[in-house]
């Protein structure tokens, strides 16, 4: 899987240099047919594929937003399921931080997985900079943790 298609390097390397910077990553996460199965579209495995990985990432450390165009009386609903299945939801549709360049309508992420915008690319590039994330994090921890 690491490296599989050389064209998404430079995508996961720069996610993996955001990580290393920052800490933590802010993961954009559609949710009908992505985190939830919705009538359109048969991709169960990609939306169990898709909730494995975010509660890892979770565990790593990302802030995980909903983005989704839902309306605002479905967000209890998203709240309840997400927490149902062990994804802790930190905003949905707003940034969950504050950014220094200010609020202008479009949420800031590191990365977004969408089943309309390139899923498949997008979980692999997140995969990658999550194993190279991790295994940096293990360089991090004094000879006698690691076992």
């Amino acid at each position: 899987m690491f490296y599989e298609n050389k064209k998404l390097k430079p995508y996961v390397d720069r996610l993996y240099n955001e990580w290393v910077q920052h800490g933590k990553i802010i993961l954009s996460v559609d949710y009908d047919s992505t985190l939830y199965p919705y009538h359109t579209i048969d991709n169960s495995s990609d939306i169990h594929r898709t909730i494995e990985l975010v509660k890892i990432c979770q565990q790593t450390g990302c802030y995980t937003v909903i983005f989704s165009a839902s309306n605002q009386d479905r967000h209890e609903e998203i709240r309840d399921y997400c927490k149902s299945i062990g994804i802790h939801v930190d905003s949905i549709n707003k940034n969950p931080i504050q950014l220094p360049y200010g609020e202008q309508g479009k949420i800031y992420y590191n990365i977004n997985l969408c089943d309309r915008s390139g899923l498949g690319e997008a979980l692999m590039i997140l995969e990658c900079a999550l194993y190279k994330y991790r295994g940096y994090l293990q360089t991090l921890k004094p000879a006698t943790d690691v076992a």
